[in-house]
């Protein structure tokens, strides 16, 4: 009977939002490389078909509340019936706009994009599930098996598809390295019941043109890098902080600058323990300079007329240091 609710009101839900016409705008620039691409009117149809069950799949997955099973259910249909979707010849064209619950990120070059999407489990677990799609008439795709509980704690390891740091990615952004292109991924994780995790992390592909996860490019030292301790650089960057706060992890392309909360608890004798952790109104940062993230130790210098409003010059409590605080050694990878 209890599953028999859940069903009904996810699809009251779902008939609501399209009545009240919440659903997502559509992707005009997908939209338009839609009708300059050689999708056919058959394959069309049957994208279009595909994601109106997907839709209501990723609303399962997302929104039931009431039911493991029916979100395990709805996960493991969802996964055959896109990959079944994409097999339709230019299906990369395709920008499945009306899954709200999938984040889709395309990088400037447009040569992939990325599906992520969550299953919460019981407790504030989270599974994590993806793939990485090819910019190609057939389906070339990387499926992202999360293997976070095997990894080292904020690990720096290098990472592949099969062992990949499952998230939800949010944004995207594109680099130069020794002449090869980079991307940087932006993403979001729900660690457990008390902390929750953001994620700067380094995309790019190998000879093979195979996804590898993880580079030495976040730098914590002004000077040049060949006087860099291995301790000052990280192949990936998190900031950890209480399941309820909203610290801001993203790039301003007006600074044109990563930034982000710095992160403290609000008493001292909590340090260490990053699910305290919140934001005391000051910011970091990055820049890319010289083919790496440069960390900015203060983005802002100045504070806003009103008093309670970030940014601040100084932190409203704990001590101004790196967050969250760099691997006591070098991992092995």
């Amino acid at each position: 009977m209890a599953n028999r609710f859940s069903f009904l009101v996810l699809f009251l839900g779902i008939f609501a939002t399209a009545a009240l016409g919440q659903k997502k705008p559509a992707n005009t620039s997908m939209l338009a490389s839609i009708q300059n691409s050689t999708i056919t009117k058959a394959n069309l149809a049957k994208l279009k078909k595909a994601e109106d069950s997907l839709q209501i799949l990723s609303h399962i997955v997302m929104w039931d509340t009431l039911s493991l099973d029916n979100r395990k259910i709805a996960c493991y249909k969802f996964i055959p019936k896109l990959l079944n979707a994409l097999k339709a010849d230019n299906s990369f064209y395709y920008p499945f706009d009306s899954l709200a619950n999938v984040s889709k990120v395309y990088p400037p070059d447009s040569s992939f994009r990325i599906l992520t999407w969550q299953l919460h489990y019981p407790k504030g677990h989270f599974r994590y599930y993806g793939l990485i799609q090819m910019k190609s008439e057939k389906m070339k795709i990387f499926p992202l098996r999360d293997l976070r509980d095997t990894l080292p704690f904020h690990t720096q390891q290098i990472l592949t598809a099969d062992n990949w740091y499952g998230c939800v990615y949010y944004n995207i952004m594109q680099q130069t390295v020794n002449k090869q292109k980079v991307y940087t991924l932006f993403g979001f994780e729900a660690a457990d019941f008390t902390s929750r995790r953001k994620i700067i992390e380094i995309l790019r592909f190998d000879e093979n043109r195979k996804p590898v996860f993880g580079a030495p490019l976040f730098h914590f030292k002004s000077n040049d890098s060949f006087a860099l301790k291995p301790l000052d650089t990280l192949s990936r960057f998190f900031i950890e902080y209480k399941w309820n706060a909203s610290p801001t992890l993203n790039y301003d392309r007006n600074l044109e600058i990563i930034v982000f909360d710095h992160l403290a608890p609000q008493d001292p004798r909590a340090k260490g323990a990053f699910f305290a952790y919140v934001p005391d109104g000051t910011y970091e940062g990055f820049k890319w300079i010289k083919e790496r993230w440069q960390w900015i130790e203060k983005v802002f210098t100045f504070a806003i007329n009103e008093d309670d409003n970030p940014p601040i010059p100084v932190p409203l409590f704990g001590t101004p240091k790196k967050q969250p605080a760099l691997p006591t050694e070098v991992e092995k990878y």
